[in-house]
């Protein structure tokens, strides 16, 4: 019995070593009649790896054209290597995992290859025709550029989208292939290249994010394809109001094919005034209340902290107003409503140089200072009438822009990263009445509006009530505390403004109405702080806001505090999706330079972003984060 068993089991070792000496043999037959393939590939590869890199460094140089050969070149290389994957035969052993795993690698790689050179030659391809254009006019102003020749810029950039989104695809398919492979071990040392590339991709795939909507709103707001009428309003940003500051100055813009047919400013009151005896609108109660006013006028217009929804009431007061004036303004409806504070013209007078008027000198360092000494109290000295008191403002921004038109057009790309950093810093707002357009804007976050999500939210919101310019001395910090505490979330909010001003022409006691925008549901347990009345509450803007009253004098502190309770449906969420969002919005036209977020929570926090956070805590249950709110903060929080 045993002697059969041992010689039934030698059988079926013997089956086995004869089976694998054959399947061997299989092998290597296979392996060798498919190694000229695969060495085809590693050199159609790398050859096309090599054009690729060359287009790159052509590209930066601005060889457009070169880098589009180049391109070509490795395109058709890597589309050789994928008929070469193609024309290997691996029969039956592609069924052993390694094998398979090393094709399906090398189809990756040419897929990948493909992508990326067809992606090169669509930019190359459009590099080509803008480079052409500004490289022919680079030493050009936009002022010396014919109609022609701005039509032609503008046209190329408004087809950019189409072609932009052919390139992020291209983009896309490449990084998902390379992403794809999984044993980079056969192909020696192109594989810390292939993980170079893939960095490289990532950050063309965010500079085309970045470029497209840019392209998709240059030539509406320079009125191309058709005319465009945009409602400009200058707000102050020392006289803080919800939206950046108080209207003083309101411009008109009218552009077509890149071409300004108006520009004009007029002071917010040539408005306002002559028609204070045919307008009456009641204010919202804080206005009434803290102002003192019992008309409502378009220099108060901005009380909604939504810029939409402001920049809305802006041009129903414009429209309204202008139509019972004595002298209408010329222009009547506008396609939109562009809003900037004075930091955005400092800005632009750091790339200009400085302005010159009436043998006045305006720097980024006194522009503020100077301007609103001229508007308060100079023209009494000049003999100025107030009626024409901001006339300067006009003045200075006609200045300003020839001083942009004259700059070359090598030096746009400066300028619209500078306006773009404004944007970010919400120093501009903009409104467009065309949905596509105005949905474009707020996908961005160039909008200024409340934006709204399932999770926590803090906007505080100042407006100065009769306190001059007296904003230019506030220091503002912020400190957040949220804990989870028997099934609820609690927050307690500190607002801390310290007035390190004294009273002259323009400061006086710092008088603020300011509202805490938080998620809609949420409970006021206790308010401390505010000087006058008490703690009101509403809904708006799909949220729930605390408002209060508060004075502060020079040289001293003041301190608001709020105590709330969150929503249910916050921390159901949180439960549900093990996640944590915050968001703190800026307020436009201040800057926050403390801002403390304080997070505690019953469960173990497992990651969490920004990585600016800190924990103390020895369960890992609690974070802190210190920092400042010139832009808007996002925090999250995984469990």
């Amino acid at each position: 019995m045993k002697f059969n068993v041992f010689r039934i089991f030698s059988k079926i070792l013997w089956s086995i070593f004869i089976v694998g000496v054959v399947v061997l043999a299989i092998v290597l037959i296979l392996v060798g009649l498919n190694l000229k393939h695969v060495a085809a590939i590693y050199s159609e590869v790398n050859t096309g790896k090599n054009n690729l890199e060359q287009a790159l460094n052509k590209a930066t140089a601005k060889d457009f054209v070169g880098a589009n050969e180049s391109a070509k070149t490795a395109s058709e290389q890597f589309t050789l290597a994928s008929k070469e994957v193609s024309a290997i035969r691996l029969g039956p052993i592609v069924y052993i995992p390694l094998v398979k795993s090393y094709k399906d690698d090398a189809e990756h790689l040419v897929l990948a290859g493909i992508s990326l050179a067809q992606a090169m030659t669509e930019a190359t391809n459009y590099a080509t025709g803008l480079g052409s254009i500004i490289s022919a006019n680079s030493q050009k102003t936009f002022t010396q550029l014919s109609g022609d020749e701005r039509r032609n810029i503008l046209a190329v950039i408004y087809e950019a989208p189409t072609t932009l989104t052919d390139l992020k695809t291209n983009l896309d398919d490449s990084l998902s292939n390379l992403q794809a492979i999984k044993s980079l071990a056969w192909f020696g040392p192109l594989s810390t290249r292939l993980e170079q590339l893939k960095d490289k991709i990532s950050s063309g795939q965010r500079t085309i994010e970045q470029a497209s909507p840019l392209t998709q709103l240059l030539p509406p707001l320079l009125g191309y394809p058709n005319e465009a009428k945009y409602l400009l309003i200058l707000q102050n940003s020392d006289e803080l109001r919800p939206t950046g500051g108080f209207i003083g100055t309101f411009g008109i813009i009218q552009t077509k094919d890149g071409d300004f047919l108006k520009f004009e400013t007029h002071d917010i009151y040539h408005l306002d005034m002559p028609v204070k005896d045919k307008v009456s609108v009641t204010p919202p109660d804080p206005l009434k209340k803290y102002l003192g006013v019992d008309k409502w006028y378009m220099r108060d217009a901005n009380w909604s902290p939504d810029w939409p929804t402001s920049a809305e009431k802006v041009l129903w007061f414009y429209k309204t107003e202008n139509s019972v004036m004595p002298t209408p303004f010329s222009v009547s409806d506008f396609d939109g409503v562009i809003g900037i504070t004075p930091e955005l013209i400092t800005d632009l007078m750091g790339l200009t140089g400085p302005i010159v008027i009436d043998k006045q000198t305006y720097t980024p360092q006194n522009f503020i200072d100077i301007l609103q000494y001229k508007i308060e109290k100079g023209f009494v000295q000049e003999g100025t009438p107030s009626w024409q008191k901001k006339e300067v403002i006009g003045e200075i921004a006609k200045i300003m822009k020839q001083k942009l038109f004259d700059l070359p057009l090598g030096q746009w790309p400066t300028l619209i990263k500078l306006v773009s950093d404004n944007v970010n810093r919400k120093n501009i707002l903009l409104y467009s009445k065309n949905t596509d357009l105005e949905k474009l804007i707020l996908d961005q976050g160039w909008g200024g509006e409340v934006r709204h999500d399932w999770g926590d939210y803090l906007m505080v919101v100042d407006a100065n009530m009769a306190a001059l310019k007296t904003d230019a001395v506030i220091d503002r910090q912020i400190d957040y505390q949220l804990k989870e505490d028997n099934g609820v979330l609690k927050a307690t909010l500190n607002l801390r403004y310290s007035h390190s001003g004294h009273y002259d022409w323009r400061t006086s006691d710092y008088r603020t109405y300011t509202r805490v925008y938080v998620p809609a549901g949420s409970h006021l347990i206790k308010a401390t702080g505010f000087t006058e009345d008490q703690v009101t509450t509403g809904e708006e803007d799909g949220k729930t806001y605390f408002g209060a009253f508060l004075s502060v004098k020079p040289g001293q502190i003041g301190q608001l505090s709020f105590e709330y309770e969150l929503p249910d449906s916050i921390i159901k969420n949180m439960h549900t999706y093990n996640n944590y969002r915050l968001t703190i919005q800026k307020q436009p036209g201040k800057e926050v330079n403390k801002l403390d977020v304080d997070l505690s929570f019953k469960n173990a926090i497992k990651s969490y972003s920004p990585a600016s956070f800190y924990s103390g805590s020895p369960d890992k249950k609690s974070l802190d984060s210190q920092g400042d709110l010139k832009i808007d903060r996002s925090f999250l929080v995984n469990f």
